[in-house]
């Protein structure tokens, strides 16, 4: 059976922000699968051909906050409204984030049914690896938020989970379907969001997750 893909990923700021505080963003003390999937996305992804299952989150240095107040607006910008006066829509807001972070994810990738026979897991595996080892992705990855830059690398092995433990409580697993890759355009209003929830725990810094179909992913329509 073929192994799991295995990266590091690092960086000096990450915001993975709790369903329940969307206007004054307050990370998850760890990382969503949501946030992991798109990590490893932005390094090697073929929509249609595979997807990936995260296995499990390994947290790496110990988990620290940091309290940023940003400039906002406090209007939603409509393609076919009005411009948004800057000046007169500002609003400030404060932000907590994790600081200095680092994780290691280990994830299955799962072909689709409708990938070609000549394509095997172990090759895809395989490509994804040989970009993690020389540094490529198709866009720069990013914990929680875009203004969040990650980078990544091959598992270091000197590098070894916190000895931590801890609760998380419910926590945002994803806000789709991870098996289905039609895109989200929020000006057409197309495309399905699919948020499911679960309950991880931290065990001497370490979290394993779930599969998507798992009954331990509580899933809702909306």
């Amino acid at each position: 059976m073929p192994e799991n893909v295995v990266v590091d990923i690092y960086g000096k700021f990450a915001c993975f922000t709790r369903s329940n505080a969307k206007v004054e963003r307050v990370s998850y003390d760890a990382p969503t699968p949501s946030a992991c999937r798109g990590a490893l996305e932005a390094i090697y992804f073929k929509p249609g051909e595979f997807h990936y299952q995260i296995k499990k989150i390994e947290i790496m240095k110990p988990i620290r906050y940091i309290n940023i107040k940003r400039n906002e607006v406090n209007k939603k910008a409509v393609l076919d409204g009005e411009p948004i006066i800057v000046e007169e829509s500002r609003t400030q807001r404060n932000n907590i984030y994790l600081r200095d972070v680092y994780y290691r994810i280990h994830a299955e990738i799962i072909k689709e049914k409708g990938c070609e026979e000549r394509v095997t897991q172990q090759s895809l595996i395989d490509q994804f690896n040989r970009r993690v080892k020389s540094g490529k992705c198709f866009h720069q990855p990013y914990l929680g938020l875009r203004e969040c830059m990650a980078f990544f690398t091959p598992p270091d092995p000197d590098i070894h989970p916190i000895s931590e433990s801890e609760d998380l409580g419910i926590m945002l697993y994803d806000n789709f379907d991870i098996k289905t890759h039609t895109p989200l355009d929020t000006a057409k209003g197309e495309g399905n969001v699919y948020r499911t929830f679960y309950h991880p725990y931290i065990c001497n810094g370490v979290i394993n997750v779930p599969d998507f179909a798992s009954r331990e992913v509580w899933k809702e329509d909306v």
